[in-house]
């Protein structure tokens, strides 16, 4: 399968994504409280991830569209997504518009244009200090289900630790340029363990996974430029909500390992522990208790008498007629 090219759309020079098929809440503005509601990026933050920092608003000028900021909402469970600006993204909770008032469509002014598989959309992003609000509720994308926002940030915060990850890079969106090549996987049930066996089965040095169901081939993935914050790569995996596999236009890359540098089955090793260890200490068991039987035996008295008299009797040289009979022998 990993040597397989990816047959993706090609549309005005880039590859097209979904059409996010979103309609918008409306249009508001901030109505100067105290607290601004529409902070969930800022509540991501915490002292104890000082390396996975979440800017609010999310800025991304290049590709910045009302698809890329709802997913990124989505991937951290969030209801609303909002734009401002064109560029902006926030995003925010149930409460996201508390301090928020709705004014006339007209002042969010700026459009975005996302191509997408249909040809290119466009939708409303905003204004100047105005955010097109939009719920997060997209028919081709899911949050992900069965872990809380601490857990998954969690895993995002510790991802670095894995081995052979190599860190979260910007993928080219320009047609027949991903940064690891043209050869690829689309799985909604992906794991970082299935794209890392796709792309060793075709002697690849690297695996990368982007926007949670992609996986990615290649022996080289650019230069250092590309390496993007952590928080980049925001979206669980289809397969297992407890990995990241990349993000918009980012990929999570890892190192193939080959077998014999594969980290060790831990149920293989167990399995063979309990397997071997249990004749072994059988035998070591039976070996101790002969040594006991053999030294209890060497000890006796009776014995070592029995010993002589039966020597005595067989010996050739012994030419005294009577037979002397031990106790053992019946009469």
């Amino acid at each position: 399968m990993a040597n397989e090219t990816c047959v993706e759309p090609c549309l005005y020079g880039v590859v097209p994504k979904h059409d996010p098929q979103i309609s918008p809440t409306g249009c508001f503005a901030f109505n100067n409280s105290l607290n601004d509601s529409f902070n969930g990026l800022t509540k991501l933050n915490s002292p104890s991830r000082p390396d996975l920092i979440f800017p609010d608003p999310y800025v991304n000028e290049i590709f910045m569209n009302v698809g890329y900021c709802t997913k990124y909402c989505i991937d951290f469970m969030f209801s609303y997504a909002g734009m401002e600006n064109g560029t902006n993204c926030r995003c925010g909770d149930n409460n996201a518009l508390q301090s928020y008032i709705q004014v006339d469509d007209s002042n969010c002014n700026i459009s975005c244009t996302s191509v997408t598989l249909k040809g290119n959309a466009t939708y409303p992003c905003g204004g100047k200090g105005f955010y097109t609000v939009y719920k997060t509720d997209r028919p081709d994308y899911r949050p992900p289900l069965g872990i809380t926002i601490e857990e998954k940030l969690n895993i995002m915060d510790n991802i670095n630790k894995e081995p052979n990850y190599k860190g979260c890079f910007e993928d080219n969106k320009i047609c027949g340029q991903r940064i690891l090549g043209n050869k690829c996987e689309t799985l909604d049930t992906i794991t970082v363990n299935l794209c890392i066996d796709y792309c060793r089965e075709g002697n690849f040095k690297y695996a990368g996974l982007e926007t949670s169901n992609q996986c990615f081939c290649g022996n080289s993935y650019g230069d250092m430029e590309r390496l993007l914050p952590s928080e980049y790569c925001s979206a669980s995996c289809g397969g297992n909500n407890s990995q990241i596999c990349g993000g918009i236009w980012a990929l999570s890359i890892y190192e193939v390992p080959t077998p014999s540098t594969s980290p060790p089955n831990k149920r293989l090793i167990i399995g063979l522990s309990v397997g071997l260890g249990i004749p072994i200490f059988l035998i070591i068991v039976i070996g101790v208790a002969f040594l006991i039987y053999r030294n209890r035996n060497s000890n006796n008295p009776k014995n070592d008498l029995k010993n002589d008299l039966k020597n005595l009797n067989d010996d050739p040289n012994n030419d005294d007629p009577i037979r002397v009979e031990t106790k053992d022998k019946k009469k």
